[in-house]
């Protein structure tokens, strides 16, 4: 199939095309309309508790700093536990939340090789997001002397309840523009498709294929508007041939 060809397939089923890309436009922007928001709040936990040298200076020790990294998955483990987010909810009643919805919205992270734990807490109103994050850590601080016998945690950065943030999950022009080429996509796809499934007579090459004779000749197809002005002509000159017809016999 040639270029040509192509885009008389194109030409022929453009309404396909159209409709198939306004569909799925329309589907990108009702989707759009039921887009809540969702911001994210953290707070980084630093696990490390130095030793004091004699001198009255903090000294990090090896020993200390590998067992804290070992201890960093427990912690994790400890920060989403009813132990943990049951105390939250006691502190903050206003958030109308249950300490398994708390534990839900609770995302525990640390990277590797590092004694830091990232707290971080998704939610369609950031205040609430930075007041979970923010209260979980400082629990977890005050409990974990209790549940595991050291005093090795402390906050290294601190969500800001003030802070102007953006939506975590804004991407809905994105969303629109995928939609579009899903669309064209899809309805180059559906019209070439039924180009393929059409068995049809359309072309001389067609008859030839199916009655096995060479075509002689082709009418080809005439528009409503040659027609008429065939139509027209043909009037005018029936007219015409009557005026000279009546010229003639009056002459006579």
């Amino acid at each position: 199939m040639e270029l040509k060809e192509y885009m008389s397939v194109i030409k022929k089923r453009w309404w396909v095309l159209a409709l198939t890309v306004l569909l799925c436009f329309a589907a990108a922007i009702a989707y759009n309309t039921k887009y809540q928001p969702l911001y994210k709040a953290s707070v980084d936990l630093i696990v490390n508790e130095p030793s004091i040298s004699s001198t009255g200076q903090a000294q990090v020790d090896s020993n200390s700093i590998e067992a804290n990294l070992k201890l960093i998955n427990t912690y994790k483990k400890i920060i989403t536990s009813d132990s943990i987010t049951k105390l939250v909810v006691e502190r903050h009643p206003e958030l109308n939340l249950t300490s398994t919805q708390i534990s839900d919205k609770l995302m525990i992270d640390s990277t590797q090789n590092t004694q830091v734990i990232n707290v971080a807490v998704e939610d369609a109103s950031y205040e609430k997001a930075a007041t979970i994050a923010n209260s979980t850590g400082n629990v977890f601080i005050s409990q974990i002397p209790e549940i595991m016998q050291v005093n090795n945690v402390s906050v290294l950065n601190a969500a800001d309840p003030n802070l102007s943030a953006q939506p975590v999950n804004d991407h809905r022009n994105m969303l629109i523009a995928l939609s579009l080429v899903v669309g064209l996509i899809l309805g180059f796809g559906i019209v070439f498709l039924l180009e393929y499934l059409d068995d049809s007579v359309k072309t001389e090459f067609d008859v030839e294929n199916a009655i096995g004779l060479p075509v002689l000749a082709k009418v080809d197809r005439i528009a409503k508007s040659d027609l008429k002005n065939q139509q027209t002509n043909y009037s005018g000159q029936q007219q015409e041939e009557a005026t000279v017809l009546r010229t003639a016999n009056e002459q006579r």
